[in-house]
């Protein structure tokens, strides 16, 4: 060792305090004339001095108060020894001091010299273990130990590095004979001696190999059986002892029974295999996590549930995006809630559904868990389906009776009316012909009585389509139309002019080519949007029928500059007796779109409505070729 540069490193103050004060060791560095330079904390403990070791330097450490001598069984003794030593300025090397307790330690001493000239003292005080009685020879100290290991009521054995027996104590194996047989003999020698039993002793062999290269206790248990019949377990550790670091002397066995414990554990066992049981047999899902989520337990009704039992954590069981329950869940760990209950719907691994009624409280603690919860699903798919049958009966039921309303009044407005006025006009009638009035000045009236029976026809008629299409007997005939000349010979009949004088006009797009329609559907598919068109759009330009022909489908458009619909009533118009809140008086049924939809939907074709408030309406028709 090069002393020069090890005291060069020794005084440096931050590397000292990183070093020294780490060891167990007690350490000790003085000047030449003897001053304290160093001394780390457990300088400090064994000398039991009151000073800290920052105060400590600086003070000569050979006045007398600071001198331990009083801690030594020979004070006057250990004074001399350490000016003797000093003086010689030689190493010396585990040198013996006895405290005045009879606690030994060996001392190290270092002169610290830089060229050639003594400028420092290095002391290191250390205890005594076995491994320097060992180095040291003490043999004749085997006795003393064998008389202790005796005494303790643990079966001890000692072996050394070749698995064969040094020791082994009465409590091991009672008859004496047998031990002095047993000693310098293995455990499986042993057993062939006295032919037992070879497992125990190859398991004990493999634990001593193990302990031997890791240089670890090794454990392992035996069961044996007892006079009774009854099972006692024991637990042995085999501990190994290094006299040097690098090689194992002697191993130490010793054995613990276990019997209480191991017993205590197969009723814990037990019982733990009665509630899994009892919890595998619940119909309610059972999870039991800890305050990180992490799934302790969940019982086989999940997996009935033809589910992945295989979940780490709550996120994959329950899925991330159930937010609610996640939110109560932590409030019962962090005791803002003592419970939490709600419903939530999960996938399954089929695809389906289900919904669960969750409870959440707080778990049972364990040693590694301080918080959890327990999770209760219950699945209540078929109340859930119940509940929502209900309510689909409850809203049909309200959607019944505001129509059963809607047919009222519009049974009330569409028939008393126009009998009111068939009444009035033929009283008005009877009365002009009995005072002789001429035919001119009757026809107003007949005109108004063949129009309001026209307009119950109209209605009547629209009952019985509606009456049909929801019995289902309706039967739809495709066959290839030229669509132009019919929608020209519609409007040549009714439309070119309207009963207002205004004409229909017509404009085209696209290669024309055949439609499978069937043609009754569409007559009145197209009658009902003119009429429509027409009847909205009083006093202002005619309505307009666009055709244009793509690919794949054809569309129908009829476009008016009429009252236009709400938004809020679009959605509505194709119910029955639905009709816009700003028709006022304009006659109507509000059951014709109900029929343009199911005779569209019959072609396999789409109805779509575009409209706003006083600018007018587009109804626009898509129909495929290819129906037949």
């Amino acid at each position: 060792m090069d002393v020069s540069n090890t005291y060069q490193y020794l005084l440096h103050k931050q590397k000292q305090q990183l070093i020294f004060n780490s060891l167990a060791d007690a350490v000790l560095i003085e000047t030449a004339d003897r001053h304290i330079e160093f001394v780390n904390n457990s300088f400090c403990q064994l000398f039991k001095l009151a000073m800290s070791p920052e105060e400590l330097v600086g003070k000569p450490s050979s006045n007398s108060s600071f001198a331990p001598s009083f801690l030594f069984k020979n004070p006057s003794k250990f004074i001399y020894r350490v000016e003797e030593i000093v003086e010689e300025a030689k190493p010396v090397s585990q040198e013996k001091v006895v405290l005045y307790d009879g606690t030994t330690y060996l001392r190290d001493y270092f002169p610290l010299i830089i060229n050639e000239a003594i400028v420092g003292h290095l002391w290191l005080y250390k205890p005594l273990t076995i491994s320097h009685l060992a180095k040291a020879g003490n043999v004749h100290l085997l006795p003393v130990f064998e008389k202790v290991l005796e005494t303790i009521s643990v079966p001890i054995a000692i072996f050394d590095a070749e698995k064969r027996y040094l020791f082994i104590n009465k409590i091991s194996l009672p008859n004496a004979d047998k031990r002095k047989l047993i000693i310098g003999k293995t455990s499986l020698e042993y057993c062939n001696f006295y032919n037992l039993p070879a497992n125990i002793a190859l398991q004990e062999a493999e634990c001593f190999n193990q302990a031997i290269n890791q240089q670890t206790a090794v454990r392992f248990e035996e069961e044996r059986l007892a006079k009774n019949g009854d099972s006692t377990w024991w637990q042995h550790i085999l501990y190994p002892i290094s006299i040097d670091e690098d090689t194992v002397t002697y191993v130490v066995k010793y054995s613990i029974d276990i019997t209480a414990t191991k017993q205590s554990a197969i009723v814990l066992q037990q019982t733990i295999a009665s509630y899994t049981h009892v919890l595998n047999n619940l119909t309610e899902v059972v999870v039991l996590a800890d305050d990180q989520l992490r799934i302790d337990f969940l019982n086989k009704v999940w997996a009935d549930f033809g589910n992945n039992p295989e979940y780490d954590n709550l996120f994959g069981l329950i899925g991330i995006k159930n937010y609610e329950f996640y939110k109560q869940a932590f409030a019962v760990l962090g005791n803002t809630a003592s419970n939490a209950k709600g419903r939530l719907q999960l996938a399954q691994k089929d695809g389906s559904k289900k919904w669960f009624q969750y409870h959440v409280t707080e778990g049972i603690k364990s040693p590694t868990n301080d918080k959890g919860i327990v999770a209760i699903l219950n699945d209540i798919t078929n109340e859930v389906h119940l509940e929502e049958n209900l309510l689909e009966v409850v809203k049909r039921e309200k959607e019944l009776n505001d129509l059963k309303s809607a047919f009222v009044n519009m049974v009330s407005h569409e028939l008393r009316t126009p009998l009111a006025v068939i009444s009035s006009g033929a009283e008005i009638i009877q009365m002009m012909l009995e005072v002789g009035k001429p035919a001119s000045d009757i026809t107003p009236f007949t005109t108004q009585i063949i129009t309001e029976v026209e307009r119950m026809t109209a209605f009547t008629n629209d009952l019985l389509m509606v009456s049909k299409i929801e019995a289902g007997k309706i039967d739809f005939h495709a066959e290839l139309t030229n669509l132009l000349s019919f929608i020209s010979k519609i409007a040549s009949n009714a439309y070119q002019p309207w009963k207002d004088g205004r004409h229909l006009s017509i404009a085209t797009k696209g290669q024309a080519q055949p439609l499978p329609v069937d043609t009754k559907m569409l007559r009145h598919i197209l009658q009902n949007l003119l009429d429509n068109a027409f009847k909205y759009s009083i006093n202002q330009p005619a309505p307009t029928l666009r055709v244009r022909y793509s690919n794949s489908y054809v569309t129908i458009s009829v476009v008016d500059t009429g009252i236009g619909i709400h938004q809020e009533d679009i959605v509505k118009l194709f119910a029955s007796f639905s009709r816009g809140r700003n028709v006022a008086n304009i006659a109507g049924t509000g059951m014709g779109l109900v029929v343009v939809k199911y005779f569209v939907q019959q072609h396999g074709g789409s109805i779509t409505i575009k409209s706003k408030l006083d600018a007018g309406t587009i109804f626009s028709v898509k129909l495929p070729y290819n129906k037949i």
